[in-house]
């Protein structure tokens, strides 16, 4: 949580994290001036006494050797407690603080956002995976489309809350699907049961795990039936579907671009490729139900019908291309 910039108030936060918690950590307060007094509510909180560190103060001096005279406020941000260990940062003047007492690690950080995510990089992550001997996050995320959280949550039943010993579980709405979540730090086959076992209570919802994208699995599923390339004609989406396509690699088709319109009704062209996709998406009616037209004409036709987009704006135009591209996926997979 955010402090304000008071000697107390921060003393009694660090107290009261450091007895419950293995690692905090704080970033801001480092700097030269009054206000700047995060070092000094560590310090009380560790009831130790700040002092002049030299080879901090000769970093400090050698950096600001090149600008003229160091001002004598940056002297506090060589003041150290005989807990700490400096954390050197390589673009800023403000030092971290690394303290490992009574059981727990307190980090400081600058609160520059490209100080504090460089120093955390390259120095705090490699202290703590030492520190704590922490094994590597193994994550697993089953891709489906076509079902709503709450849906998939019901048909999942007790996986999600008894994945497998040292799994833990999570499902979470995206605009191209929901994803479902396994993470464990035991080994990457503690979670093949938990997968499979979602891949069977979704069904045919599943479009794909970790790195795969509904659109490759679309577009993968027409190179099987003989599809090389591929043009769009889009209207409602403001271009949703062409985002998408441009920016799918590995997929055996090549995509040749799109056709914006802005009338749904208007005389559909037809771009030069084996396969058109064209997808219109309609307002909502007084039901609350959207509907998205697409048809592939050329190699392929289908049609889908009054489907149901949530959301509005381009979160909704976004939605609309990836049912679109289900369609796809799920006539020809």
């Amino acid at each position: 949580h955010q402090l304000a910039d008071e000697r107390e108030a921060i003393a009694a936060s660090f107290t009261e994290a450091r007895a419950v918690a293995d690692l905090v950590v704080a970033t801001g307060g480092l700097g030269p001036t009054h206000d700047d007094v995060t070092r000094d509510g560590l310090a009380d909180a560790l009831g130790e006494t700040l002092a002049p560190n030299q080879d901090l103060e000769d970093d400090l001096r050698a950096r600001f050797a090149a600008y003229g005279p160091m001002p004598s406020s940056n002297l506090r941000q060589a003041l150290l407690v005989p807990s700490a260990q400096a954390l050197p940062n390589p673009i800023g003047s403000a030092p971290g603080w690394w303290v490992d007492r009574d059981r727990s690690v307190v980090v400081l950080l600058p609160g520059v956002p490209a100080e504090m995510r460089r120093m955390w990089a390259e120095q705090v992550v490699p202290g703590l995976e030492k520190r704590f001997a922490l094994r590597p996050l193994l994550v697993r995320t089953v891709k489906t489309f076509g079902i709503g959280e709450s849906a998939a949550a019901e048909a999942l039943g007790g996986l999600l809350d008894a994945p497998g010993d040292g799994i833990s579980a999570g499902i979470y709405a995206r605009d191209d699907g929901v994803h479902l979540r396994f993470s464990t730090r035991a080994d990457a086959a503690a979670l093949e049961p938990a997968e499979a076992r979602a891949r069977q209570l979704l069904g045919d919802h599943v479009y794909g795990c970790d790195a795969d994208t509904l659109s490759a699995v679309a577009l993968r599923a027409l190179a099987a039936h003989g599809v090389e390339s591929l043009a769009t004609v889009e209207s409602g989406t403001a271009g949703a579907l062409l985002a998408i396509l441009a920016e799918t690699d590995g997929s055996g088709v090549a995509y040749r671009g799109g056709v914006l319109i802005a009338d749904q009704h208007d005389t559909l062209p037809a771009p030069s490729a084996d396969a058109v996709l064209r997808l219109a998406l309609l307002p909502q009616d007084r039901g609350g139900r959207s509907r998205v037209e697409a048809s592939m004409e050329g190699a392929v036709r289908l049609s889908l019908t009054h489907t149901r987009i949530h959301g509005s704006g381009p979160q909704r135009q976004r939605r609309a291309a990836f049912a679109g591209l289900d369609t796809v996926r799920r006539a020809f997979g």
